[in-house]
């Protein structure tokens, strides 16, 4: 506080970027401040001028979340604060990674007291992102200097990291207002991709769709902003009484919502405190804070310096992409306690001091993204993940994507299950396993079945999300299919002698029957002393129509229907319809055979019911 951040922004650009009465009144920062600064013709940059005073770190913290770059104000006369350090420490654990050391109020010392802060504040920066940054000297007042900061500033452009816009536009909100004539008006710093006017969003955690109606630039319309941009929105009516600071406005189904994430954890250098496990602390995250309780997931307790992995589960959803950094601050005293970077976003919680899942998280915080990637592949199993399910997961442009799953395809490291969606051969190949195995035994235990019923395999291994690895297996062959059926390559039903005679036995019992179907009770009593031959014979027998089910309990030999049909075709010599008495007295059987036979026939398309009586279907009128 009080270092001249404010004054500093309008003498480089014009803007007091203090709005609120209280501001001018107290003579300090307390909302995030946005002025664009043009340092030619073709050049412009926007500055965000954050608050100082402790209290207002959190609103800091909002407007830091997007930056670039930052000027680190030191006053001359006060030198360096306790909230200078604090800022500092963020401003690492945020990662921004180029800046300009600004040494203000240079008119109100001697050029001795300047030559100590310069020490200070080399000192301070030392090991950090800063510490090569260029110091400048400036007074607001006298404006001078300021024409040095905006060189310096111009030759710092080059060297910062352009945003990408080939990922899926987000912009974390963190100001939201009203317009006369206008409306609710969101704003921020795109932080990736690009969006236009009319596209579709999604406001994040609530999921809520709409699009945006206009979009601005530091006050000027625009047809398409892209990432780094300061952006105003004009909401569909849908989305403006639920936006708020905090939410992202972002490509639908581009983020991912969870109240647990996993996280790598570093504990600032000047942490005064331990951090133990299960401990209650604030999280910022783009422009939201929240509360959080802390599993140390490989430690009892983290101190100044340390990190580790860790899980955040939070009081309320939390929207974000895998390799956003955060921030934790203490609840009393408030401050800075350390940050990260969010390795799972939409995570469950997981055991402490368990190995395969710290090993997990070490592949998803590698410098090398591609094992992190590969990972997210072996996570999903054989739910094949596309492009744009992965880049949101990973914060991944298309182009490093597509070449790392073409090199992984050609190497048969991944497989494509669906047109664009890939699963590891790894996955494939224990699931192989699985279903070679079921089959086998479901051969043993069937040897009569000409497979396993495609439907039951599904059922009991796959998911609706992997069954595509089966169309798969099929396609290789290592999965063989025929109808409803699937067996072994090379598996055929194979009859024993005893199988033999359990099948001419049941021809005869059928045939001998007649019309009287018998009840499928009667005969598995009669033949339960040759189990299991009998139950895997008659399924095959039923299965290959050597044998016809009137109804699930009633069976029937084919000669038998056939003469049952004969007669009733016969009847319709003589008449247009026929009735189930009609049926019954001409072959001479109970109304409940009668019956068995007629429903047969409706369900085989021979007749149909019409009231009480049947009419014959033309095309079937020779059996």
């Amino acid at each position: 506080i009080d270092h001249g951040k404010t004054l500093l922004t309008k003498a480089l650009t014009g803007v007091d970027t203090d709005r609120l009465a209280e501001e001018k009144a107290r003579g300090i920062t307390i909302e995030l401040g946005f002025a664009r600064m043009n340092l030619d013709p073709e050049t412009s940059v926007s500055i965000v001028d954050v608050p100082g005073h402790e209290k207002f770190v959190k609103t800091m913290m909002a407007g830091a979340s997007g930056i670039d770059a930052a000027l680190l104000l030191i006053a001359a006369d006060d030198g360096i604060m306790p909230q200078t350090r604090e800022h500092l420490d963020i401003l690492r654990l945020l990662r921004v990674s180029r800046g300009i050391l600004v040494i203000t109020k240079c008119d109100l010392v001697e050029e001795c007291r300047i030559s100590e802060v310069r020490s200070q504040i080399q000192e301070l920066v030392r090991g950090s992102f800063l510490e090569n940054a260029r110091i400048v000297c400036v007074s607001a007042h006298t404006g001078a200097g300021i024409p040095e900061l905006k060189e310096a500033m111009r030759a710092l452009l080059p060297e910062i990291r352009r945003r990408s816009t080939d990922l899926p536009f987000r912009l974390p909100v963190d100001r939201v207002f009203q317009i006369e004539g206008f409306g609710t008006i969101a704003a921020g710093t795109l932080t990736e991709g690009q969006v236009s006017a009319g596209d579709p969003v999604s406001l994040f955690p609530a999921d809520l769709s709409g699009s945006l109606r206009a979009i601005q630039n530091h006050g000027e319309e625009i047809p398409t902003a892209q990432a780094g941009m300061r952006t105003a929105v004009r909401l569909s009516s849908n989305l403006r009484e639920h936006v708020s600071r905090g939410c992202f406005l972002a490509e639908p189904d581009s983020m991912l919502t969870s109240c647990c994430l996993d996280v790598f954890l570093e504990i600032t250098e000047n942490c005064p405190y331990t951090i133990r496990n299960s401990s209650n602390l604030h999280f910022f995250h783009g422009t939201k804070e929240i509360t959080c309780k802390l599993r140390l997931l490989a430690a009892d307790a983290l101190t100044a310096g340390q990190s580790g992995y860790a899980q955040l589960l939070t009081d309320s959803p939390v929207s974000s992409r895998n390799g956003d950094r955060f921030l934790l601050r203490f609840f009393s005293p408030v401050l800075t306690v350390g940050g990260g970077v969010i390795l799972n976003g939409s995570s469950r919680r997981g055991k402490r001091n368990h190995a395969p899942f710290l090993r997990r998280l070490e592949l998803f915080n590698s410098d090398d993204w591609r094992e992190g990637l590969l990972q997210r592949f072996e996570d999903a199993g054989l739910s094949p993940l596309d492009g744009t399910t992965l880049r949101k997961i990973c914060n991944l442009g298309k182009e490093p994507f597509i070449r790392a799953v073409e090199e992984w395809t050609a190497q048969e490291i991944l497989v494509e299950l669906l047109p664009g969606a890939f699963c590891t051969r790894n996955a494939l190949l224990r699931k192989n396993e699985q279903v070679q195995e079921l089959l086998c035994e479901y051969h043993k235990k069937y040897p009569l079945q000409p497979g396993m019923p495609a439907a039951e395999l599904k059922q009991r291994l796959f998911t609706k999300d992997s069954a595509a690895a089966l169309s798969r297996m099929i396609a290789e062959g290592s999965v063989i299919s025929e109808g409803q059926y699937l067996h072994l390559p090379g598996f055929a039903p194979v009859f024993t002698q005893e199988h033999k005679i359990m099948q001419r036995k049941l021809l005869h019992y059928y045939k001998d029957a007649g019309f009287l179907a018998p009840d499928r009770t009667e005969t598995d009593r009669k033949f339960a002393h040759r189990q299991p031959y009998y139950s895997q014979v008659l399924a095959n027998m039923l299965l290959n129509r050597q044998l016809l089910p009137l109804s699930p309990v009633h069976i029937v030999h084919p000669e038998c229907e056939a003469a049952a049909r004969e007669i009733f075709f016969r009847l319709f010599e003589t008449r247009e319809t026929v009735t189930l008495a009609d049926f019954r007295d001409a072959a001479q059987i109970s109304r409940k055979y009668a019956q068995l036979f007629l429903e047969y026939w409706d369900h085989q398309g021979y007749c149909r019911r019409i009231g009480n009586s049947r009419i014959l279907i033309s095309s079937f009128r020779s059996p």
